[in-house]
């Protein structure tokens, strides 16, 4: 069975390669997908890449990528 995990990711960081697990073991692609874009949107500033498949918000002032993975 596949599962899925959510990543965080701070532009601004040094680290910014090194994305923060947020969660793990989701058991649906698509459950996955809707909590990733559900955080993003919680935010004013949000918005979708269609490019990467990544969703991203700005918080504190910085920009901030949120995504499922794996992605398919």
């Amino acid at each position: 069975m596949k599962s899925y995990s959510i990543f965080l990711r701070d532009r601004a960081q040094a680290d910014a390669d090194h994305p923060r697990l947020l969660a793990y073991e989701i058991s649906d692609r698509d459950v996955a997908q809707a909590l990733v874009s559900s955080i993003a949107a919680s935010h004013e500033d949000h918005g979708f890449n269609p490019a990467t498949g990544v969703h991203w918000f700005r918080y504190g002032g910085s920009l901030h990528e949120i995504y499922a993975w794996p992605q398919r």
